[in-house]
């Protein structure tokens, strides 16, 4: 067919190869963080919580925006290139900071591109695929995006290993490799709709289903419990392993997240996605702890690879799940609710657990999020016989 490529809709392709480059690049900076912010800033799992966890929570607010801004005028391209741009110029300014003040703007700014071009991304990419085609797609940008993320801690790993705290070098070449993320972009088409939505509203929140309501409040409270990843790499630290073998243990997840996504979400149309989701979260649960109990390299790696399962299990499936409970027209709107959800628990998640993690231990972290996740499951569970039509 024409304006497809090797099968897929050009649209689709171009996105996939924008997402790999750029988390070959994110992911070669988030990498390095704990021990930049170690080695460097010389702080600990306090900070790095409330910066991990900040950046995130403005992410997903400004996620809300640019879906709703989306639905109003129905041009998306617009979002996505901004989106990109604004994330990828802020990687070689960390070379300059010496602070986590420094650390803390330039993630938040990095954060507010990924919130601005996600929702429309994702809306091009799903006005771009014939219906029947949707789950090939969006696999195919999940592998892209997550083979990206496998190679950017494994490239940080090389860099470090064989020029050790030559952090400048890491960020740099993230940014070269950022600007290829950019120049894809020239090749997307942009998706307009017939027409102006009004978009959601505060109004307009009531429209949205007892269902949905409820799946959010389980999905806040499951995200205070689900400790940032950068926090739980400090566990290396622990076991006297050197600064280059971080990024390693952030690769092992980022495989296992590669691996299993996609049968997750084939898991998912068998048994539902809030079956899938609750495994997600119990799977987290398996991970803590083994991290917490590890004692040597092995069953670190193990740990981290099991870790990887929770968000294969839960990323698109949760998604899923928001789509499957929001009315069309208030689509994008809907799904950065969800996302904001996520990004204020992910804000608790992050100063609540670092604060513990540093002054108390990993054991305590690991048990207050295990508390917080039993909660949300208990909530996310009970929501299911909740109305699952919108309120007129």
């Amino acid at each position: 067919m024409r304006d497809r490529i090797l099968g897929l809709p050009r649209n689709i392709f171009f996105l996939g190869l924008t997402s790999f480059f750029n988390d070959f690049s994110s992911e070669m900076v988030f990498a390095v963080f704990p021990a930049f912010f170690t080695s460097v800033l010389k702080t600990g799992a306090a900070s790095l919580g409330i910066v991990d966890g900040t950046a995130e929570a403005v992410s997903n607010f400004f996620k809300i925006y640019s879906g709703h801004l989306s639905d109003r005028v129905q041009r998306r391209k617009p979002f996505v290139v901004s989106g990109y741009i604004v994330s990828v110029v802020t990687r070689p300014f960390y070379i300059l900071i010496s602070t986590v003040t420094g650390a803390l703007g330039l993630r938040v700014l990095d954060r507010v591109g990924k919130g601005l071009r996600d929702a429309p991304r994702d809306a091009i990419i799903s006005l771009s695929t014939p219906q029947e085609e949707l789950g090939r797609s969006f696999g195919y940008h999940r592998a892209m995006d997550t083979t990206g993320a496998i190679l950017g801690p494994l490239a940080a790993y090389f860099f470090l290993r064989y020029f050790p705290l030559r952090f400048d070098i890491v960020f740099s070449a993230a940014f070269l490799i950022g600007i290829l993320a950019v120049l894809t972009l020239f090749f997307i088409s942009d998706v307009t709709g017939r027409g102006i939505s009004k978009g959601l509203r505060i109004g307009s929140f009531r429209q949205l289903s007892a269902q949905f309501k409820g799946v959010l409040l389980g999905t806040f409270v499951l995200a205070i419990g689900s400790l940032p990843i950068a926090v739980m790499l400090l566990k290396t630290k622990s076991l006297g392993l050197i600064i280059a073998d971080i990024p390693l243990f952030y690769a092992v997840y980022s495989i296992s997240y590669a691996v299993f996504s996609i049968p997750a979400g084939k898991i998912s149309d068998r048994i539902g996605a809030r079956a899938v989701i609750s495994i997600g979260y119990l799977l987290l649960l398996g991970g803590y702890f083994i991290i917490n109990r590890a004692s040597s390299m092995p069953v670190l790696f193990c740990g981290f690879l099991f870790l990887g399962l929770f968000p294969a299990f839960t990323d698109g499936v949760q998604r899923s799940l928001a789509a499957q409970l929001s009315v069309p027209e208030l689509r994008g709107g809907a799904l950065g609710l969800m996302n904001a959800s996520n990004g204020i628990g992910a804000l608790l998640a992050g100063i609540i657990g670092g604060y513990l993690w540093q002054v108390y231990n990993p054991t305590t972290a690991f048990f207050a999020a295990s508390v917080f996740i039993g909660i949300g499951l208990l909530i996310f569970l009970i929501s299911a016989r909740y109305p699952t039509d919108p309120v007129s």
